[in-house]
This record gives C-alpha cells, structure tokens and sequence, in this order.
C-alpha cells in the first residue's frame, strides 16, 4: 500500500474535487466549453488538474481542427451526469463524477456501487430524537443509525469537512430493499442533496484504504473520550483502589445524546451533559479522604483532581493537562448566560485557551473542546501507567 492519492504535497492535508468550467477561444470566433476535474487542497490551496494543461490543449485542438468558423460547442467527457439506471428506483441525486474520478471508488466489476450519495444532518434529527432510535457517531465523520440497539444500516455513513452525510449508492439500494424501510427511505430522499465532491473522512478512508494507517482508523470523538475515560476509572482502582468517578462508563452513551447541527443550544446542552458525566461525578470525598493533612473542605471537583494528581506527580504542570476540563466547566456555566453582555467576552476566553480563532463556529469548538479532552485524558492514563 503506498500514500494516499488524495494527500497534499505541500501541507498533508486531504485534497477535495473540483469541477472547473473552463472555456477555451479560437481568434476565427471559436468556443469549446468544458468542465475540468482538479483537485483541490481547502486547507492550502493547492491545486492541480486531473490531466496536464498539455493533454487538455491537445483535446481542444483536435475539436476546433472540425469546427465551422463561428461555431460554439460545449465538450462532455463520458462520465459526465451518467445514470445508474439499476438505482433509478432510488430517486437520489449524486454525482457520476465523484465515482469515476475520486480515488479508491470506481469498480470495473460494479458500476455506480460506491457512487457517494449527500445529505443534510438535518436527517439525523428525527433518529436521534425518537425513543427507539439513537445516532451514534465513530468519529466525527464516521457513524450510524441504531433502532432498539441494532444497526438500521449494515455500513453505517460517512461525515464530510462540509457537515453533510453520505452513503454509497450500492449501500443504500440493499438497505432500503425491504418494504419496513420504505419511510426510512422517503425520509433519507427529503433531506438528499446535491454533491460536493468532498468524501474525505474516518469513513470513506477505512472502507478504501491506500494504507494501513488508513484501514484502521481510531476515534477522535466522544467514543474516544468515554474509552478513555472508562481505561482511567480502571487504573483508579488497580492503583488508588477506587473509582473515579460515580457513573458507570457503560450508561454513558444511554445518557449522552451528542449534537448533530451547528445549533447554539444544542451545543451548549451537550456541555451540560459531558459536564455531569465527566467532571460533578468525579469522587471527590474518596480523592481528598486520600489526601490527609490537606485542608481541601471547600475545593470543588476538579481542583480537588488537580490537588491529588499534583500531589503524585509534583514535576507536572497539572494545571495545564487539566485546562481542557476547566474549559468545559466554563462553556457549562455559560449555557444559561446566552443574552448576558459578557457572554461573548467569556465564550472567546474558552476559544482562547483551546488555541482556535474567535471566529469559529459553535460546532468547531465543540469538535476542539472534545480532542482536547482526549488529550487531557491520555495524558493522566499515560502519567498513572508510568507512575
């Protein structure tokens, strides 16, 4: 396996596709319209066409050599707007573009299969709102449907840098085969929209791999962070003989619902809830009974963690591998102050001390705030295993 075609050379971010519509003159009053596959880095900005500039010039001369002097044309390339018509029952938009030219999907012996299919998250809404059913997400660009603890979907969907979902073509003609799922379907026809040509994701990079890195491909999300969280609670009992925190790590996904759109107050509400689970459930009584001859009474939960780590491992800046976890107390407290005049002031500090501009939006800090708690907590596992 070798590097992904789809790496930037010049930053190592994931380039996207990019149909350019060009048009090319004769001085006779000559014009050969057509539109060029390049891909493009949105990080840097790097960019380079599917073919050399060369094999493009040759083509349109070829075409202008026929043409009548006067004469306007616009050249299509086969795969252009090309119907899978063994799908047509589905009624989907998509484009056969993104088949045909983004690496990993076109199947000689499979046509159309891994044609990517978008959506609006809006979509999810009803899943993750609804007493039988529940989203869970991977990654942040990784997830599925689950309907009384089962998978609705064999392969779940992938999350695109764009926010919108996506599903293979081939994927969703075998999982809405069945008449049951014939309002899941209607459902998923409402919210589908017109592709961006973006596929980069945990998602479409382990199911086309060009490398092992890409094959297996581990969490940067809350599963991530209840794993770890779960792997801590462990090495409080083996090294401290207690739990850290009161919850059971297994009722955490039953109790969390994680945000789906870049809403305020959904957000916000997750924070609430990561709040409880993580940080009022930690065992402050059993940490400062640890700590005798420390006068700790009035301490809250996380400066009670931060005395007892500190008091293990003095040559640490706990404080700092802690900061994540102050943040999250901070954007907690902020979810009922959302109208307060200092509400903007106190939201940029959280932005500040998670290294992102003011400008992000509210997901984007959530999505920061999330691996930096990932961080945090790898770091506490990794000082107590070493310890």
């Amino acid at each position: 396996m070798s590097k992904h075609p789809l790496k930037c050379p010049e930053c190592n971010d994931f380039k996207k596709l990019e149909i350019i519509w060009v048009r090319y003159k004769k001085e006779i009053d000559k014009e050969l319209d057509l539109n060029i596959p390049f891909f493009v880095c949105p990080n840097c900005g790097h960019k380079e066409p599917l073919n050399s500039k060369e094999y493009y010039d040759a083509m349109t001369d070829e075409d202008f050599a026929e043409m009548q002097d006067g004469e306007k044309l616009v050249l299509k390339f086969g795969y252009e707007n090309k119907e899978f018509k063994r799908y047509s029952h589905l009624n989907f938009k998509y484009s056969s573009e993104d088949y045909y030219l983004i690496p990993g999907l076109f199947r000689d012996e499979d046509d159309g299969y891994l044609t990517p299919v978008f959506f609006d998250k809006d979509v999810l809404l009803y899943y993750n709102n609804h007493p039988e059913y529940n989203v869970k997400f991977a990654s942040f660009s990784s997830g599925n449907i689950y309907h009384k603890g089962k998978n609705l979907f064999n392969w779940g969907f992938g999350i695109n840098r764009n926010g919108k979902i996506f599903k293979w073509l081939g994927d969703l003609d075998e999982d809405f085969k069945e008449d049951k799922m014939l309002p899941h379907l209607k459902r998923f026809q409402a919210s589908n929209v017109e592709s961006d040509h973006d596929i980069f994701s945990k998602f479409y990079l382990s199911q086309n791999p060009f490398s092992p890195s890409d094959m297996f491909q581990s969490s940067d999300n809350e599963t991530r962070l209840f794993k770890l969280k779960n792997e801590l609670d462990e090495l409080f009992q083996s090294k401290f003989d207690m739990k850290l925190v009161k919850v059971h790590i297994e009722d955490f996904f039953n109790f969390y619902k994680p945000p789906i759109l870049e809403e305020k107050e959904q957000i916000f509400n997750a924070y609430i809830s990561l709040n409880k689970l993580i940080i009022e459930n930690i065992q402050s009584d059993l940490l400062k009974a640890k700590l005798s001859g420390k006068d700790l009474k009035k301490l809250g939960s996380l400066k009670t963690l931060e005395n007892f780590l500190s008091n293990f491992f003095p040559d640490e800046n706990i404080d700092l591998i802690l900061s994540s976890l102050y943040v999250l107390s901070d954007l907690r407290q902020l979810q009922g102050h959302f109208s307060d005049k200092s509400f903007e002031e106190r939201y940029n500090f959280c932005k500040e001390r998670l290294r992102i501009k003011k400008e992000a939006n509210h997901f984007q800090v959530y999505e920061t705030l999330i691996k930096e708690l990932v961080r945090t907590f790898e770091k506490i596992n990794e000082l107590i295993n070493q310890g």
